[in-house]
């Protein structure tokens, strides 16, 4: 009986130390290093690799090469169920609705995850046979026309993520940031597939973006004029979203 309690003991000091790993992430430090970890929990470095290998492992943290370690997958998708109780991702869904109805393409809403967007609302169609789908809880590179929009009003990020990226990728979303900031929205083209999505910034009450609006099609499809009717629809949407979260212009 002893040995039992002795062991869930051990077990709960376990999580409770993997939690004190994961608050030490913020805006402002978004990787931590072993040195950092032991000194955080009292602990030598070869206890403390093992506590972030193991929550690499699990997908909670990941190597973010010689920086040491970052927020993983597992913790984006966790985050991105625990928002599907607040504010724009609870009230998205008509807008969603609306919009891939009204422009015949697939209607995403992005929410920031750490370092990158994840998908946490995605609708369909209903009038097209073949449809371009993406799965909830996917986390989307840098390179997503979401990034750019979300960049394009958090320039606190811009330079800590960017840095960490070769120079030919990081002047591209420069550039994609830069467009966002004239345009208002961003557009990004997979060529290789031929897939096509422009993306809008949807605002809080205080001006902050809190999600992005997109549609997904292909450059066949879906127009990268900023006057065309699909495009025109996706502000509108995003608009009437920021609008219902108590943004005024």
């Amino acid at each position: 009986m002893t040995e039992a309690t002795d062991t869930g003991g051990a077990d709960i000091q376990v999580v409770a130390r993997c939690a004190q790993v994961v608050r030490m992430f913020s805006f402002e430090n978004r990787t931590v290093r072993v040195t950092q970890v032991a000194s955080e929990l009292g602990v030598g470095r070869t206890t403390a690799h093992r506590y972030l290998a193991s929550l690499a492992n699990a997908g909670f943290l990941e190597r973010d090469g010689d920086r040491g370690y970052s927020l993983g997958p597992l913790l984006a998708h966790v985050g991105t169920l625990a928002l599907n109780g607040f504010g724009v991702v609870e009230i998205a869904d008509p807008y969603l609705r609306d919009l891939a109805d009204v422009a015949e393409e697939t209607a995403v809403l992005s929410v920031w995850a750490g370092r990158s967007p994840v998908v946490v609302r995605c609708h369909e169609p209903e009038n097209r046979v073949l449809n371009i789908s993406i799965r909830v809880g996917r986390t989307l590179n840098l390179d997503a026309a979401q990034a750019a929009v979300f960049l394009a009003y958090r320039t606190d990020r811009v330079d800590p993520l960017l840095d960490q990226l070769d120079e030919p990728q990081a002047e591209r979303i420069r550039r994609r940031i830069d467009d966002v900031r004239r345009s208002g929205v961003a557009i990004s083209d997979t060529i290789n597939v031929g897939v096509r999505v422009i993306a809008a910034p949807v605002l809080d009450h205080e001006g902050m973006v809190v999600a992005t609006v997109a549609i997904i099609g292909t450059v066949h499809t879906l127009s990268s004029d900023l006057n065309a009717g699909k495009v025109l629809a996706l502000r509108d949407t995003a608009d009437r979203l920021s609008s219902a979260l108590g943004f005024t212009p």
